[in-house]
């Protein structure tokens, strides 16, 4: 009778495990296009195209064992960084009027955590954050001295947000905004005495493409 008992247990687990369709999407990759956008002493009293660029961005993203909905994320960023409120070429006379331009590539790895599972309810808020470093190539200063190979380079620490959509059940499509923390400012403004925070923001819509069939065992 145990014996049959037995056989009966394992035909159930057996057949209940057939008839679940397996979630093995364990990486995925994708890419990005949005603004980046710069505040601080050159962006004050300039309208908001004189200081918000271009950025596309390329990105792969793998599952973390647990739990199943962190993920690693590494991405590459190519923007151009800007500020002007000289108001269109005009003669400077004012130190706190000058403008900047360049271009920036960031290499960056971020933890990222959607909030919901997203092969329940189709969408899911998420948050990512991490750390990375960038170069700064092209730059035209209109004040100050250029910048030094030295000066090009640097940390960043990118952190941010969004939400996904799954389209279907290997393309999800997003967007996001995120926050980029730079250890020195990018701008150039000349006098150290004056308070100069430099902030940068950028928001992005995206698609990512699953690397492994939805129903593949893993």
């Amino acid at each position: 009778m145990r014996k049959y008992l037995s056989l009966l247990l394992c035909s159930i687990i057996v057949t209940k495990l057939s008839a679940q369709e397996y979630i093995g999407q364990k990486s995925y990759a994708g890419v990005t296009l949005g603004t980046l956008s710069y505040t601080g002493i050159y962006s004050k009293g300039a309208s908001l195209i004189s200081h918000t660029s271009m950025s596309a961005s390329v990105f792969y993203g793998h599952k973390l064992v647990l739990p199943k909905q962190l993920f690693i994320r590494g991405e590459l960023m190519l923007g151009e960084v800007a500020g002007d409120n000289t108001e269109g070429g005009e003669t400077i006379t004012d130190p706190l009027k000058g403008a900047f331009r360049g271009y920036v590539v960031e290499g960056s790895a971020k933890v990222e955590y959607e909030i919901l599972d997203l092969y329940r309810h189709k969408f899911t808020p998420y948050v990512n954050g991490g750390v990375g470093a960038y170069y700064l190539f092209d730059y035209e200063p209109q004040q100050g001295d250029p910048k030094t190979t030295s000066d090009s380079w640097g940390i960043v620490a990118p952190v941010g947000g969004g939400i996904k959509y799954m389209l279907n059940k290997r393309i999800k499509i997003f967007a996001e905004g995120s926050y980029r923390f730079f250890p020195k400012n990018l701008d150039n403004f000349p006098d150290k005495t004056v308070d100069n925070p430099n902030h940068y923001y950028s928001i992005a819509v995206g698609a990512s493409f699953s690397l492994q069939k939805f129903n593949r065992l893993w």
